[in-house]
């Protein structure tokens, strides 16, 4: 075959390896593929890399001829060997160059010749075994199969930068690929979920663009008009069922977290520490000292149900809350727990941390014993 049918087919593999397995492709990896594409030509003086090194290509053709040698499992093994130091720099590196290497002996099976891939075995191999269907080199069949290379790698450009699973899902709106897709990639870029659903208390249909902040139970825990609520398929757990879903990557994000302990604390205290005009989130389980406090009063939800704050048994349960979900608990005292306060950055947004923060005095006195004094 010839240089550009070498150098498209190359390029088929190396983005389409990245459409089906998911890895990212970038400029160094598809020139090293190119490359080591070109190289088994090195056995024949007139070709591009035979010319380039003449001093290794006359030799080569004299002593073995034109694809024996240089297209054969020997020399893919030994080109694997002198790559080996790629794999501590990158393994796709390393695949790229014995790829790239591989193509080339690949499609010049399509060539009437074949090659010797088990030299020094005289045996050849061609495919498809009919000899009129394969190519001769510069024939207009192979300038028909060029056409067609080229034409897959200007489709699989921009299927690699997304991958099979996550362009079927922008192709789609599959939620469930939009969970698993999130899976993989939280906490690495803000996400938006362009989202259809039917709200499951009210049956209302829900169209919407809303930030991701986190899973639920199989879903996602979505701001939908500045309040969470848990996108899922499970009526009993979450507030939405989703009938369409794609995940949308924003801008890079940097999530820092401190552990705060809340012995002898109010939420209260906490949350004058927090700067509110940040994204922030809270997550941790405290336990109150009062434990007959407001249990999920005036909810019509299930405790099943995604809540950013539940309370239940004493016990506060925290999941992406914020100090708005708080109110009926900031002023109770915490008698032990630990809870995690998330900042949300984007780039170049300077570091965030805990102010010194204030609570109101909090009577310790049980409500029960008020009356005998």
């Amino acid at each position: 075959m010839t240089l550009p049918t070498h150098l498209a087919f190359a390029s088929v593999l190396y983005l389409g390896g990245a459409t089906l397995f998911g890895y990212r492709p970038d400029g160094i990896g598809w020139l090293l593929a190119a490359i080591a594409s070109l190289l088994p030509d090195i056995d024949l003086p007139p070709a591009r890399m035979g010319r380039l090194f003449w001093f290794v290509s006359v030799p080569l053709e004299r002593r073995f001829g034109h694809r024996t040698l240089t297209h054969s499992a020997v020399s893919l093994a030994a080109i694997a060997a002198l790559a080996a130091p790629l794999w501590w720099v990158a393994p796709l590196y390393f695949w790229a160059v014995v790829g790239g290497y591989w193509s080339h002996l690949w499609i010049d099976m399509l060539n009437v010749r074949g090659v010797d891939l088990f030299w020094p075995s005289p045996v050849r191999l061609v495919t498809p075994g009919n000899r009129n269907w394969r190519f001769a080199v510069g024939s207009k069949g192979e300038m028909v199969l060029l056409a067609g290379l080229l034409g897959l790698t200007v489709a699989l450009y921009p299927l690699s930068h997304l991958g099979f699973r996550d362009a079927l899902q922008a192709l789609l709106k599959s939620f469930d690929i939009a969970v698993e897709q999130y899976a993989r990639v939280s906490g690495t870029h803000w996400y938006e979920l362009e989202l259809t659903a039917t709200d499951n208390l009210t049956l209302e249909r829900i169209h919407c663009r809303c930030p991701v902040v986190g899973t639920w139970k199989n879903g996602f825990i979505i701001l939908h008009q500045g309040q969470p609520r848990a996108v899922g398929k499970s009526e009993a757990q979450h507030n939405l069922y989703p009938v369409r879903g794609r995940l949308i990557q924003g801008e890079p994000l940097k999530v820092v977290a401190e552990r705060v302990a809340m012995n002898g604390h109010t939420l209260r205290w906490l949350v004058s520490r927090i700067d509110q005009s940040r994204p922030y989130f809270l997550l941790g389980e405290v336990e109150i000292a009062d434990g007959r406090g407001p249990a999920l009063t005036g909810r019509l939800d299930s405790v099943d149900t995604y809540n950013p704050a539940s309370y239940r048994g004493g016990i506060l349960r925290l999941h992406y809350a914020r100090a708005q979900e708080l109110e009926p608990w900031l002023d109770l005292l915490a008698v032990r727990g630990e809870v995690v306060v998330q900042f949300w950055l984007k780039p170049g947004e300077a570091a965030v941390t805990l102010g010194a923060g204030e609570e109101r005095e909090v009577e310790r006195i049980p409500a029960q014993l008020e009356r005998f004094l």
